[in-house]
């Protein structure tokens, strides 16, 4: 008997090879389409998380700058916004959008509301200004948020989105579970950084640990 050719093959067998690999690619289409897009959105999402905390920390800046000059505190995102000389908020329009939710509706975070844990030694945060100066923008957008030389415990109850008076920060109008997490927390109603944690950077910073 002869061997047989490629000449002897039946025209099904070729169509059903390419019926099978239009099936697997369709299967790997479907799983790009339902895969991408997801890891895109998380993508998106966590730069979104860290440019407002980086926001939040030049707020933070702001205010301890604020309270260096007139000895308290101020008690409206405006007086920020409006002060020119020093101008404490950078930019064309003095003020920055939540990146989260695209508006500026930054909550207040009152005195109040954050406590230092034990360890942190940042001073009073409704008296005397924070001394020791601002560190620089580089190396201030970490995601995790440590507080340095000490920590803070926060109560978002006790900054609730219609106060209003004096505050130590401001946090996201916004609920939920985040990607990133900030002072060790991942809901976005429990983000907070405020002059204290500002305080606790600079204090890590002028007095690094020291090893044996």
């Amino acid at each position: 008997m002869s061997p047989t050719t490629s000449s002897d093959r039946r025209p099904s067998e070729g169509g059903f090879t390419l019926a099978g690999l239009i099936v697997i690619m369709t299967i790997i289409m479907i799983m790009v389409a339902y895969t991408v897009p997801r890891q895109w959105s998380a993508i998106m999402q966590r730069d979104r998380e860290r440019q407002t905390i980086f926001i939040m920390k030049q707020y933070a800046r702001a205010i301890a700058e604020w309270q260096g000059r007139h000895g308290g505190l101020p008690t409206s995102l405006d007086q920020l916004k409006e002060a020119r000389s020093p101008r404490f908020i950078r930019g064309p329009k003095a003020e920055y959008l939540d990146p989260l939710t695209g508006k500026v509706d930054w909550i207040l975070i009152p005195p109040g509301a954050v406590t230092q844990n034990p360890g942190g030694n940042a001073g009073p945060i409704g008296g005397a200004p924070i001394s020791g100066g601002m560190p620089g923008a580089s190396g201030s957008t970490g995601s995790s948020g440590s507080a340095g030389s000490g920590s803070t415990a926060f109560n978002p109850q006790l900054s609730p989105k219609d106060y209003v008076g004096p505050f130590v920060g401001v946090r996201p109008n916004k609920s939920g579970r985040s990607l990133l997490t900030l002072n060790g927390n991942d809901q976005y109603e429990q983000w907070s950084y405020t002059v204290i944690d500002l305080q606790n950077e600079i204090n890590a910073r002028n007095n690094p640990p020291q090893f044996r």
